[in-house]
């Protein structure tokens, strides 16, 4: 470790960790972590703040600490410094709420100039709450992921306990009580950097996901006549198993190969219903349950004709057809309304039924470009349809 007094006011703690390489796509991250006397921007202090980034030799980490209470000026301007030295990527575990908005305040009431909130930040917290509810974690904190992970700590502390060591510590000078206000601050850091794996659960919903195989399985879900098992490739191997069963269909990952996630999806063998959004343009014939095109149907005699409805215009198509994914947004998921119609026809049961399916060799033909789409949605729905179940 490599300890510096700035005028006997302010600690600079230097240390490297040895890393073996640098983690794809991180090397503009810079992790950091605050510690304050308080939630409030505007009645308490700031006593420390740590960074760290990834360079050649290993992981660069720094602490800056207030050693008499009166120092702040000093560890912003310093972290400061750290900021303008390049094009960084913040990375934070609820900064976008709490850190940032903090130093934004403190800054200012130092009358220093630092426009933090010009960096992207990248918020542990916020892109893992969608998955708190699917591992069935109750508050979803750092230390919670971290044990998710199989990590354990050395500190045992949190912020909060936190508060009171450090005015202890300005009384007192106990080199164990600044022991323990750095280890906190440099767990939270370190743990920051581990959880990076947990980028490939959020990373299946933004990048494509690659069709391996599919299968016939025996599981029969609820309005399905039998059901399938689509094997495809992630982008990135995850670094727990993830294993989710819905009454829409289910999820597994390989126990080998943790890349390899498989879709159970029932499949409806059955006569579906094609609706066209012009019905104006058409009529209905009801002794052949069909509507017909007006260009066409001003052929067919009065009496056996009647102006299609949203509702009646449709034509019936018998097959095998797969669900297709609901749009809808939950738990910060999106599932985009993709516009499979331009690709392949949509059919329903019934025109007021929510759900639209899809014939199987349509979804599955290789005109049908959107295929990764259509896989990382159904992932979507299966993964909010299980976190609603844990409500």
């Amino acid at each position: 470790d490599n300890i510096c007094h700035s005028g006997g006011i302010m600690l600079t703690i230097n240390k490297i960790f040895p890393q073996e390489k640098i983690p794809e796509k991180t090397e503009s991250f810079l992790f950091f972590d605050i510690e304050t006397t308080g939630f409030s921007r505007d009645n308490t202090i700031l006593y420390l703040i740590g960074c760290g980034y990834f360079a050649e030799e290993g992981f660069q980490f720094i602490q800056w600490f207030n050693d008499d209470g009166t120092s702040e000026e000093e560890i912003l301007l310093a972290f400061q410094n750290i900021l303008s030295k390049k094009d960084w990527q913040l990375v934070t575990f609820n900064g976008n709420s709490f850190d940032i908005p903090y130093l934004k305040r403190h800054y200012d009431l130092n009358e220093l100039t630092c426009d933090i909130e010009k960096y992207p930040s990248l918020d542990f917290y916020q892109f893992l709450k969608p998955f708190q509810n699917l591992f069935q974690m109750t508050h979803g904190k750092q230390k919670d992921w971290e044990q998710f992970l199989g990590l354990n700590r050395e500190d045992k502390y949190d912020g909060g306990q936190l508060i009171a060591v450090y005015k202890d510590y300005l009384m007192s000078k106990d080199e164990d009580l600044l022991h323990n206000l750095l280890l906190h601050n440099e767990d939270d850091l370190l743990g920051m950097k581990y959880l990076l794996p947990l980028f490939s659960y959020r990373q299946i919903f933004l990048e494509d996901i690659t069709l391996q195989r599919i299968a016939p399985t025996n599981k029969v879900f609820e309005r399905g006549n039998g059901s399938i098992a689509i094997s495809c490739r992630l982008p990135l191997p995850l670094p727990q198993p993830l294993e989710v069963s819905t009454p829409i269909g289910d999820l597994f990952s390989d126990k080998k190969d943790l890349s390899i996630l498989t879709i159970t999806l029932p499949f409806v063998e059955d006569v579906l219903k094609h609706f066209y959004k012009d019905y104006h343009n058409y009529y209905y014939l009801p002794k052949e349950e069909r509507a017909i095109h007006k260009s066409v149907g001003c052929y067919v005699e009065r009496q056996y004709r009647r102006a299609a409805k949203a509702s009646t215009c449709y034509v019936k198509k018998e097959g095998i057809f797969l669900p297709l994914p609901k749009a809808q947004k939950h738990f910060g998921i999106q599932i985009e309304n993709y516009p499979y119609e331009k690709t392949f026809p949509l059919y329903k049961r019934e025109y007021k039924e929510l759900r639209w399916f899809a014939e199987f060799d349509d979804v599955f033909s290789e005109k049908n470009t959107g295929i990764s789409v259509y896989l990382r949605d159904i992932i979507k729905e299966l993964l909010i349809t299980r976190m609603e179940c844990d409500l």
